[in-house]
């Protein structure tokens, strides 16, 4: 009876030690204890890019519009959007990296609007329910006042490094993200894929700089024309209600 008692437990704690692996439940509970998450996700390059934001975040004007997201964001021209645009992208992020960084910008509880654009390298490490569960915990850590724009995981090149299948996975996870913002008044939504893929489905190289995920100087262009519209959009929705 003792054999089975003890087995049992052994495969209990198995069982939760790789739930806790697998999911990210122990970061979620750091950014709710407002602590930095510590993950294999949280590189030294995210801390030093972390560390400018938080010293540019003390001289943020109010009514500005907060540009939160991975290298794409990074690259991203956001002045071109918005003069009163800020750029807090941050290379190789993720949803979790999104998530521990949020309460060190206090420049969000004054703002016009947060525009959100995460997720691809999400999908090397997590499934689609679980990257859908960190944005409705990213919207949390927002004040319900503060509209968010989601701009839409972009397709990426399968030609390139073997990328069979992931542009199915995209789009699966941007059908859900536009589902939940449909369901919001404060939640908005923009996915540019049809302006920027070919008749395979796949990221143009006209539009991307070679290496099939990240936009060149025309997608960009794309991609900031289509901001700029639907950022003015919402403004005047604002204003009429």
């Amino acid at each position: 009876m003792k054999a089975i008692v003890a087995t049992y437990l052994v495969l209990i704690h198995l069982f939760i030690g790789i739930a806790i692996l697998k999911t990210d439940i122990i970061s979620r509970f750091q950014v709710k204890l407002g602590y930095e998450v510590i993950s294999d996700e949280i590189t030294p390059y995210y801390h030093t890019m972390l560390g400018f934001h938080r010293r540019i975040d003390k001289n943020i004007p109010d009514k500005s519009i907060i540009f939160i997201g991975d290298s794409l964001i990074q690259g991203l021209a956001v002045m071109a959007v918005s003069p009163q645009a800020i750029n807090y992208g941050i290379g190789n992020d993720t949803t979790v990296g999104v998530l521990n960084r949020i309460p060190f910008y206090p420049s969000i509880l004054k703002s016009k609007a947060v525009v959100i654009a995460i997720g691809i390298n999400d999908l090397k490490r997590r499934g689609p329910d679980e990257i859908l569960e960190n944005y409705l915990e990213i919207v949390k850590l927002i004040p319900a006042n503060i509209p968010i724009l989601f701009s839409a995981v972009l397709p990426v090149d399968e030609v390139l490094r073997d990328r069979a299948g992931l542009n199915d996975s995209i789009k699966k996870l941007n059908d859900h993200l536009s589902d939940i913002c449909r369901k919001s008044q404060r939640l908005h939504f923009l996915n540019i894929s049809k302006l920027v893929i070919n008749s395979r489905g796949n990221l143009s190289r006209s539009f991307h700089i070679g290496d099939g995920i990240h936009l060149n100087s025309l997608g960009n262009q794309i991609w900031i024309s289509e901001l700029k519209e639907y950022i003015l959009g919402m403004a005047r929705h604002t204003k009429g209600q």
